[in-house]
Parts: structure tokens; sequence; C-alpha cells
């Protein structure tokens, strides 16, 4: 019978939670600052800003363009093809994100945008937009200062270049 051995907590995990700590002391209840945290620890300080600057990105745009058609949607009584403009609104967004070559920006794009146009929760969606892509900033911000400055992993030229090394003294 094989012992069972649980894996060891690592240093990302460990600043993962730490962000999120950080996050939620400074803001407390802020779902978007400590999401954006989570998803940008990753494995090199250059993942991370790669993946929060797309986070970012898609953030802004999917506010600004749900924010615009929204306004649209109630300056002109479209109510009743809300269900289409969303949809619209989706296809349009990827193809903006695309246009700009930020084609992983897509996803929360197109998350944020659905978010505010079906959303009845919000009174302001200009201040709901402007909310969240702060939270996400400070979230981002949070991540990337924790990985960098926090037993910071290795970069992916150290990576390499330690591969390289393994190869060479075989």
């Amino acid at each position: 019978m094989e012992k069972f051995e649980l894996p060891h907590l690592g240093s990302r995990n460990i600043k993962t939670g730490l962000s999120v700590l950080i996050c939620l002391i400074f803001w407390p209840n802020s779902l978007f600052a400590a999401i954006a945290a989570v998803i940008c620890m990753q494995d090199t300080v250059e993942n991370s800003v790669k993946i929060g600057l797309n986070r970012l990105i898609g953030t802004l745009l999917g506010g600004i363009l749900g924010v615009l058609l929204l306004f649209t949607i109630n300056k002109l009584n479209l109510t009743s093809f809300a269900t289409v403009i969303t949809a619209l609104g989706v296809s349009l967004i990827i193809y903006i994100c695309n246009i700009i070559k930020k084609p992983a920006a897509c996803s929360i794009a197109s998350i944020v945008l659905i978010g505010i146009l079906i959303s009845h929760r919000y009174d302001d969606p200009l201040m709901y937009s402007i909310r969240r892509t702060v939270e996400t900033a400070f979230g981002i911000i949070i991540a990337l200062i924790i990985n960098k400055y926090i037993h910071p992993p290795k970069s992916k030229k150290q990576k390499t270049n330690e591969k390289l090394e393994n190869v060479n003294n075989k």
C-alpha cells in the first residue's frame, strides 16, 4: 500500500493568499480586486504582468462598450432588444480585442460588458464600470508587487538557462 503524501505548500500558493488578504484589508468586500489578485499570481513576474495587462485592458474595454451600449439602449428605449444588443456587443468587443491584437482580453471584456448590460443591480453603470476597473487594477498591482518582491519566482530566461545547464551536465 502506498503512503499518502500531501504536496508541500508552495510559495505561489502563499503569495496568492497574501495578495487576497491585502486586497481585502485595504478594500473590504472587493470581489474584483481579489479575483484579479488570484488570476494575476503566475509562475513568473513576466506572466503576471502579461495576464494583468490583458485583464485590465479587457475590463476597461468591456466597461466602456457596456456603458455606451446601455446608454444607447436607455436613450433609444431599446430594452426589448437588450438581449440581441448584448450578443452583438459581445461579438463587437471580441472583434475590437482582435483588432488591437489583445485576444487574451476577449473573455474578461465580454464578461464585463455582459455584467453591465444584464444586471439591474447597478443604478449607475458608469460608476460600476469605473469601480470595477479601479478594483481590478488594485488587485493586479498587489499581485505584481507580492510576486516580484516576496520570494520572487525565476524568470523565463532563468528557467531556460537552468534547463540548458541540466541538459549540458548530463
